[in-house]
């Protein structure tokens, strides 16, 4: 499902009068976040499942951060994936709850924990500004301790504490500004529609950028497509005994025929059913989000992909970030 961009390393450290600029799309399914340093304007990308779990475990692999209950070790991205009550998208409130350990993973990823302290300001996604973004933002905004565990069985390995500061958190809609790549070729309006892994998200913008209609369907992402898919034995005898990850790695991570797509077209059109609905026009329709790569999917919704759609967001925010934060900080 993963689509990763070129990486590079940067090891700048920041202060409060300098710091990176952090954008973080804060999936159900993966987490895409980028990061830029201050005093350059290249961006470093970091991607990985969006699963935060509390861990027994005591090694590098953790995060040790604050609870109500005192300092626990946390499990982020692919080391999480094997719990399967991880999953941001298991609830309604999984990014609010997970958001801190996330963005925390996503600097550990993108810039390292070289430097005792990091200072930072983030934008970031959210399904609706209004609902989530205040609530995000209190989990991201302050400053926060952070422990990398020793691993035992590794000579002179220590534990080591850093300090994260954020100091500004701007919330800014899923599924809206990727807009930007594609306002040049839209006529009146256009709709576009963002396939996650727990929700799609129907936005129809005017040509000049103005959210015309919004509007959120739950429960009938990616994942809720793979485990109907589970439920009906549509791919068999391709897949035995599949689970919802499992369907979701194989229809995502690889190039498909007719014939898969001929399999799961009954199972596609019923999840995407009640948004197909909803466009009532024959505007323009532009796909984004993970979701994007289900095969058959242009064909159901009668709609484009746009280039990286998991991507098309943050790029976007990449962009608009400076002017984003200038507004914030007035």
């Amino acid at each position: 499902m993963a689509t990763t961009l070129k990486q590079r390393q940067v090891t700048n450290s920041t202060a409060q009068t300098a710091r990176a600029t952090v954008l973080i799309d804060l999936g159900n399914g993966d987490v895409n976040a980028m990061c830029r340093m201050p005093g350059t304007q290249k961006w470093v990308t970091a991607q990985f499942p969006s699963h935060v779990t509390l861990t027994p475990e005591s090694n590098s692999d953790c995060l040790t951060l604050a609870t109500a209950q005192g300092f626990k070790n946390f499990l982020v991205g692919r080391p999480a994936q094997a719990h399967p009550c991880s999953r941001t998208g298991s609830s309604a409130e999984g990014k609010v709850t997970n958001a801190r350990a996330l963005l925390i993973h996503a600097l550990r990823q993108m810039i390292g924990f070289s430097a005792d302290t990091i200072h930072a300001d983030v934008i970031f996604t959210s399904p609706s500004v209004k609902a989530y973004g205040p609530q995000i933002a209190e989990q991201l905004t302050g400053k926060h301790s952070v422990g990398i565990p020793a691993d035992a069985e590794v000579i002179e390995s220590r534990a080591t504490t850093h300090s994260v500061t954020i100091h500004t958190a701007i919330p800014q809609l899923e599924g809206y500004q990727a807009f930007k790549h594609i306002q040049s070729k839209v006529k009146g309006h256009a709709t576009i529609i963002d396939i996650g892994n727990r929700t799609i998200l129907l936005t129809q913008v005017s040509e000049t950028g103005r959210i015309l209609k919004r509007r959120a369907f739950d429960a009938c992402g990616v994942y809720s497509l793979a485990e109907r898919i589970v439920y009906r034995d549509s791919l068999a005898p391709r897949l035995k005994t599949p689970s919802p990850q499992s369907i979701i790695n194989y229809l995502l991570d690889q190039a498909h025929g007719a014939e898969v797509i001929e399999q799961i077209a009954p199972d596609v059109a019923a999840c995407m059913g009640e948004v197909l609905a909803a466009i009532d026009d024959d505007s323009a329709r532009y796909i984004i989000g993970g979701g994007a790569k289900l095969p058959g999917i242009e064909q159901t919704l009668n709609a484009k992909v746009i280039k990286n759609p998991q991507w098309a967001n943050l790029t976007a925010l990449a962009d608009a970030a400076d002017q984003l934060l200038a507004r914030a900080q007035r």
